[in-house]
């Protein structure tokens, strides 16, 4: 093989190891752009479902606080009303002794308020309006007792032992504040409709 062969095999050997390289060249860099292409695809993904539950959580966190507060709004609302009813009540109660069953309901109180302190020595504490009335219903029951005219209530009266250690409040307002306790379960369940209306 002479010399001029030489090197035209050589060159033919040369571009065929360029036309390869640069084949390989061109696979690898196909290769390595799918694969980026991939990486890119699966950081895309990680991105959007990371924003995808940001936006979930931030929705039911928004949700729960909307529930939250429309909830207090309600309970408000419904307090309001039963305030505003027990008002008109304490108001219709305010004129107790103008009823006609007035002494029936005090001489019902007062031996209440009397079996409470039985043995003890009492004062009873009343509204000078009743203080009529009072003193003909002690003698009616023969009760011994200190009779005070230190309040200013709708009604009924409180009664003491004499060092005032214990106190039985039996007034229409001290009644009035229990029922408002005890009833109101029933009362938002009438207003409302459920038990407790909330």
């Amino acid at each position: 093989m002479s010399y001029e062969q030489l090197l035209e095999s050589l060159e033919v050997s040369a571009e065929e190891k360029i036309t390869e390289y640069q084949e390989k060249a061109r696979k690898d860099a196909a290769e390595i752009r799918k694969e980026a292409e991939e990486k890119d695809e699966g950081i895309k993904k990680r991105h959007l479902e990371a924003v995808r539950k940001a936006v979930e959580t931030e929705r039911t966190k928004s949700s729960a606080k909307i529930r939250e507060e429309n909830r207090m709004q309600l309970i408000r609302v419904k307090d309001t009303v039963y305030q505003k009813a027990f008002s008109e009540a304490q108001k219709i109660l305010s004129s107790t002794r103008e009823n006609s069953h007035y002494e029936k309901n005090f001489l019902r109180m007062l031996k209440e308020a009397v079996t409470e302190m039985e043995g003890e020595e009492k004062i009873l504490h009343i509204d000078r309006r009743d203080e009529v009335l009072c003193k003909q219903l002690i003698a009616e029951l023969h009760l011994d007792c200190d009779l005070v005219t230190d309040l200013t209530i709708a009604g009924g009266l409180n009664i003491s032992t004499r060092d005032g250690q214990f106190v039985v409040f039996n007034t229409i307002e001290a009644r009035f504040e229990k029922a408002k306790v005890l009833l109101k379960p029933e009362i938002f369940a009438i207003l409302y409709g459920g038990p407790g209306g909330i």
